[in-house]
């Protein structure tokens, strides 16, 4: 190596870490002054129960909030862990290009909105975006020289993208789809036995959670059916994702490198595979904007190696990156402080004071026990804000979250409970506004009681059920006790516990029957048959059936599994 190449190094290495070192200051001061936001703390009360899994999520969101906020017990300590992993993932992403144009890539990184987020918010996709830049780096290792050690590097980043996310398979699965050849290597199998190895603690969890997450997927997506309307959002958002303004740059500038490499192959393979998997799944279930993050790191090396090479992409670049800088900082500055004139913001999300919402949700309550119905951001934010237990009831006609693994619920049984309804209800609850606009709807219940975790069953376990509208049809439902205790209807009281059905159209109720009503007892792990009869409703199209136990008043839980329905 020459004196000059070692003289450019030196310079493009001492800029990075500069970069790195003022990126991690104003990080670690934006993330002091900003508030905690309902995710965040949902994220939190994963920190207060670690485990190898989560209902909704894997584990690793958990597993880099805790140790921050157990030694600073503040927003920084919460987001700390997301800050360095921000960090490291710029480094990886650095070191993959072989740190070629240096100021480019610093460009790219600060104009691109994930990188961003993942410097200020806890998101399950830091650490996913993480482990996709560690797989691309050691894949590119692998391709030129498939050693031992190359190989275990592999598998621990496969090991954290899916530990992170599950959808991060994709980016396996369509790299190795762009290199068929990788099948005839006695190494790649040897990757895919430590990755499997290292997933088994994970793997163990969802077995003894009887695959909580995997049902959580397959049944609790909102089924939006086919919508022009959905797959034009999906579209439109995608250069946003990676923007805000240099989103199309990137993928125009994916698309035009034309280097043959098999790397490259499987960059161009993981974005277009990725993009197209999603476009599907937009005909059917719900989007949410932040699930192609993962292409971040494909779109960054791509378009990278591309406008480096092209001076007038790379002015342009600058120019948008500039102009995006100028966009998010006042944006960042908002999240800590509200500076903007109140006019401005008029009909936003409310960020700030929310400390002032907690204490006068404090006071109302007389300092019962408190229970959110359908909302799990704002119980678990509660639950940051005064350290209280805080339970998420989550009715039939909401999805389950990790809320339902806990023990919270079992918490609140016998006692006078503080509920709190996501929507205004004027006949069963009282009204309270609060100083930042947010409205507390609520009522004391007491001797509450719920059956949630005696699980319904239906006896022939179909997938799909054809009806007439007004026919009788006769099932056998099985109730299984899942509580590690016995189960007594009659501690309800004066109320009754009635097993009903209820007919859904995507979450909104369209029919409702009472079926019969409990009494007895069942024994830890007890199986109940039932024979009822349903009376099929005056609808007509597709709909979902839900079977609930319902205490008196109280609203009905989610009991079981949304089963697909046709009525003619």
């Amino acid at each position: 190596m020459s004196l000059n190449q070692q003289s450019t190094n030196h310079q493009s290495n001492k800029l990075f870490y500069t970069f790195l070192a003022v990126w991690f200051v104003i990080g670690l001061i934006q993330n002091y002054f900003t508030e905690v936001n309902g995710e965040e703390a949902y994220y939190w009360l994963f920190s207060q129960y670690l485990d190898w899994g989560y209902l909704d999520h894997p584990p690793m969101v958990g597993v880099v909030t805790a140790p921050g906020y157990w030694l600073m017990p503040n927003p920084l300590g919460l987001r700390l862990g997301v800050l360095i992993i921000n960090i490291l993932t710029m480094l990886v992403v650095w070191k993959t290009t072989e740190k070629r144009d240096t100021k480019l890539l610093i460009w790219i990184f600060v104009a691109m909105l994930s990188v961003h987020v993942g410097s200020y918010m806890v998101k399950t996709d830091v650490p996913l975006i993480l482990g996709v830049a560690l797989f691309y780096y050691f894949y590119k290792q692998y391709l030129k020289e498939d050693s031992l050690k190359t190989v275990a590097f592999l598998a621990l980043s496969i090991a954290l993208i899916l530990m992170s996310k599950h959808h991060g398979i994709l980016v396996v699965f369509f790299t190795v789809l762009s290199n068929v050849k990788l099948l005839t290597r006695k190494t790649f199998w040897m990757t895919v036995v430590f990755t499997v190895l290292l997933m088994l603690p994970h793997t163990y969890w969802q077995y003894m959670n009887d695959f909580a997450t995997i049902k959580f997927h397959l049944y609790n997506r909102i089924d939006m059916g086919f919508s022009w309307e959905n797959i034009a959002y999906y579209l439109g958002v995608q250069p946003l994702v990676f923007g805000p303004l240099v989103g199309v740059s990137l993928l125009a500038a994916s698309y035009k490198n034309k280097t043959g490499s098999d790397f490259n192959r499987a960059l161009k393979f993981t974005i277009v595979g990725v993009l197209i998997f999603f476009l599907v799944s937009t005909f059917k279930v719900e989007f949410h904007k932040h699930w192609t993050s993962v292409l971040s790191v494909p779109f960054m090396l791509l378009g990278h190696e591309y406008i480096s090479k092209n001076e007038g992409w790379k002015k342009l670049l600058i120019r948008l990156s500039i102009v995006s800088i100028i966009i998010v900082i006042p944006a960042r500055i908002y999240l800590a402080y509200d500076f903007f004139p109140k006019k401005w913001t008029e009909g936003w999300d409310v960020l700030h004071n929310w400390d002032t919402w907690a204490n006068e949700i404090q006071e109302l309550s007389g300092g019962l026990p408190i229970m959110f119905n359908n909302h799990y951001e704002r119980s678990s934010r509660y639950a940051y804000l005064t350290k209280d237990i805080v339970h998420c009831y989550n009715t039939f006609d909401y999805r389950e979250t990790h809320h339902d693994l806990l023990p919270l619920e079992e918490n609140l049984q016998g006692k006078t409970v503080f509920q709190i309804n996501r929507f205004r209800d004027t006949i069963n609850y009282d009204d309270y506004f609060t100083e930042i606009r947010k409205g507390i709807h609520y009522r004391t219940i007491e001797n509450f009681r719920s059956y949630r975790n005696v699980w319904i069953e239906i006896e022939d376990g179909e997938k799909h059920y054809d009806f007439k509208s007004g026919e009788q049809v006769d099932l056998n439902l099985i109730l299984i006790n899942k509580y590690k205790r016995e189960v007594n209807f009659a501690d309800a009281g004066d109320r009754q516990v009635v097993l009903n059905v209820h007919y859904l159209k995507g979450l909104k109720p369209v029919g409702k029957q009472q079926l019969t009503v409990l009494t007895g007892k069942m024994q830890e792990g007890q199986e109940q048959t039932h024979s009822v009869s349903l009376m099929i409703p005056d609808l007509e199209g597709d709909f979902d059936i839900r079977f609930s136990i319902q205490v008196g008043e109280i609203e009905p839980p989610i009991n079981s599994r949304k089963v697909k329905v046709t009525i003619d």
